[in-house]
């Protein structure tokens, strides 16, 4: 599939930055959590339990996060052509009152 604006290709690939950025800031947190949590929590049976609901919500997030940007990619024109005329009209209606005045 040709994408016919090379704009979307360059939103496309901000936005896949950006989850991508989110989800390694997300593992990043919740590995010192586990930390903090191996260091306080009383009794073996808790740090485990905790540990492990921690693990399964970072695994549910980056699935999450991975059908966001299987999504993004497979409708990237029909998610961002309107965004991109809308930015177009907005720059068209700033250059105008610009040229009015």
């Amino acid at each position: 599939m040709s994408v016919p604006d090379p704009r979307i290709t360059s939103l496309l690939r901000r936005d896949l930055a950006t989850a991508g950025t989110f989800t390694a800031v997300m593992w990043l947190a919740m590995l010192f959590v586990a930390v903090v949590v191996v260091r306080t929590a009383p009794g073996t049976t808790l740090r485990l339990v905790l540990f492990l609901s921690m693990l399964a919500l970072a695994l549910l997030n980056t699935a999450s996060m991975g059908a966001l940007i299987r999504r993004y990619w497979s409708e990237r024109i029909i998610i961002y052509r309107e965004d991109l005329r809308n930015l177009d009209l907005a720059r068209q209606a700033t250059e105008e009152g610009v040229a009015d005045e």
